[in-house]
């Protein structure tokens, strides 16, 4: 039997705070992905929500719409999400996976 070893909690600022500068950073750019290559906003999508998993560190509210739970890529209106609304909601279909996220008043 191997033993694990415990974390230190003295590292554990340093950590989230570098998680919390490389989620804002990725942020950045997703929120620039119209000028961005695709597969370069997509990488940036799937390092968010894997830093976010992995280090609690979260990314503001305006980021996660960008991201599509299902395939986990950018969703950029018009490239790689169809954006309607609807009676009062929000409506964002993601092309590649067919998701479909709805918020609005009653969401």
């Amino acid at each position: 039997m191997s033993k694990q070893r415990r974390r230190s909690r003295r590292g554990d600022a340093k950590r989230k705070g570098r998680a919390l500068k490389a989620v804002n950073d990725l942020s950045s750019l997703l929120k620039d992905s119209v000028s961005v290559d695709p597969r370069l906003a997509d990488a940036a999508a799937r390092d968010i929500l894997r830093i976010g998993k992995r280090h609690g560190e979260r990314p503001d509210s305006d980021t996660s719409r960008l991201i599509c739970r299902g395939c986990e890529s950018a969703l950029m209106p018009g490239r790689t999400a169809r954006t309607r609304i609807s009676r009062g909601k929000l409506i964002v279909t993601c092309e590649n996976c067919g998701r479909i996220e709805r918020s609005g008043p009653d969401f």
